[in-house]
């Protein structure tokens, strides 16, 4: 059946029904539809024979769908696949939760528009780009966690609300247990070279794809396309050796054979340099020859994810121009946009993270703890003293009171709204944990 029309029904091997009410898109593998099923409006992809026929074996594909199904979505950030459809004519699709509205596929923060001289879509600021990092990086450790690794992981796999950064992970039909390959045959682009020269896909090589998602959410281009892997034609021999057999990061500090350069890395050449070293070393052990290379070190999600959170806490609002920036705890910096100089000389520091004493700078709950915790409830917020700037105080944004010790053991209650003054040998305790300015 090569497209289904408005009016058509189909069953589910769960004995739902489902309608077909609009065409939404297509890709390689298939068609999406709008349908209505079991009273909600959802989404249906349908797969081409011509994907059926390329699989290595439909059929467990088919059973590894209903197994998903079964065991349900890691988190609720996943359009995962909730009915699976029958056969029809050597053919099936599974159903998922539609899109909302205010999100954006991946691909669109990664495209020029030349007509409005903008990107297709962007962030709104510094915080929606970190929050969408570490919404997928969440979202593939709880998908290792449950034993599952991706078989097709691409810029097409998440969709993102740039106002917030909230994500929602589709395309979840090319998940399945670690070391299973379908056959499914992905963009190479995004594949670990491994899997480019013929390996099962695990979380090892998820790792090395989130590496590459990552990279493009904070410089737009690829981290292996420079000056040597851009050939004039592109054949799939140069290809599988640029992305599998010989891959160059663009920024390798011990091979420039793949240099950046300003026709093709622009971005990248613009930005790497604003970002903070740690952010940077990551995307160099990421793309270094280790990763490249056997034995394939990957940097893991916890490492990621630690990253993330402190560029987050470390993005402030410029007091002379208003636009997000990044501060250092204990520097003096400079706004990235209007080169206003920002001081902070005082910081709280946990057990893993630490806040910068400087106005604007968030703490969140899994900041406060040294195991996991909730890194999107917002807890606390640094704010400037109007009679002098140079002071700082943290607000209780909680439904709890805090308590502080001072250096003379003195204790002190924050209650909720209410502010501690950050002044150095001051003890911090939320609940369990403890922070200390220093």
């Amino acid at each position: 059946m090569a497209e289904l029309k408005p009016g058509y029904k189909g069953r589910t091997v769960y004995n739902s029904t489902f309608t077909i009410l609009e065409f939404l898109g297509g890709g390689g593998q298939g068609n999406v539809y709008r349908v209505e099923c079991g009273g909600k409006e959802m989404a249906l992809k349908w797969y081409h024979k011509s994907t059926i026929d390329k699989m290595k074996n439909p059929q467990e594909f088919y059973e590894n769908l209903k197994a998903n199904i079964k065991k349900g979505a890691p988190t609720k950030n996943f359009l995962w696949p909730e009915e699976l459809s029958d056969w029809i004519d050597g053919s099936f699709g599974y159903i998922m939760p539609l899109r909302p509205k205010g999100f954006e596929e991946l691909t669109r923060f990664l495209l020029w528009d030349p007509k409005t001289r903008r990107m297709k879509a962007s962030f709104a600021n510094i915080t929606a780009r970190c929050n969408a990092a570490i919404n997928i990086i969440e979202g593939f450790r709880a998908l290792h966690n449950d034993g599952y690794s991706y078989q097709d992981l691409n810029n097409g796999n998440f969709f993102i609300n740039p106002q917030n950064g909230d994500v929602l992970i589709c395309d979840n039909d090319n998940v399945s247990e670690r070391g299973v390959n379908f056959g499914i045959a992905g963009k190479q682009r995004y594949m670990a070279p491994e899997v480019v020269l013929g390996g099962a896909p695990d979380k090892r090589s998820d790792r090395f794809s989130l590496a590459v998602i990552l990279f493009r959410m904070l410089f737009i281009e690829h981290p292996l396309e420079g000056k040597y892997s851009t050939p004039p034609c592109m054949t799939p021999e140069l290809e599988k050796k640029f992305y599998g057999s010989d891959p160059v990061f663009v920024l390798d500090p011990e091979d420039d054979r793949n240099a950046a350069n300003n026709q093709l890395n622009t971005n990248t050449l613009r930005f790497w340099k604003i970002y903070p070293d740690y952010i940077r070393d990551l995307f160099i052990q990421s793309f270094g020859k280790s990763s490249v290379k056997p034995p394939y070190d990957r940097v893991i999600e916890l490492t990621w994810l630690d990253a993330f959170v402190k560029l987050r806490s470390e993005t402030v609002p410029c007091p002379h121009c208003g636009k997000e920036t990044f501060i250092a705890p204990k520097y003096s910096v400079n706004c990235m946009y209007c080169g206003g100089q920002l001081t902070c000389t005082e910081s709280i520091k946990f057990k893993r993270f630490e806040l910068p004493a400087f106005g604007g700078a968030k703490l969140y709950e899994g900041m406060t703890g040294d195991t996991e915790g909730d890194f999107h409830k917002v807890i606390g917020e640094v704010v400037r003293n109007k009679k002098d700037p140079s002071k700082h105080a943290l607000r209780n944004l909680t439904q709890d009171t805090w308590s502080v010790k001072l250096p003379d053991n003195t204790v002190k209650t924050v209650d909720p709204n209410g502010i501690m003054p950050i002044n150095k040998g001051f003890v911090l305790t939320i609940g369990r944990s403890e922070g200390t300015v220093e």
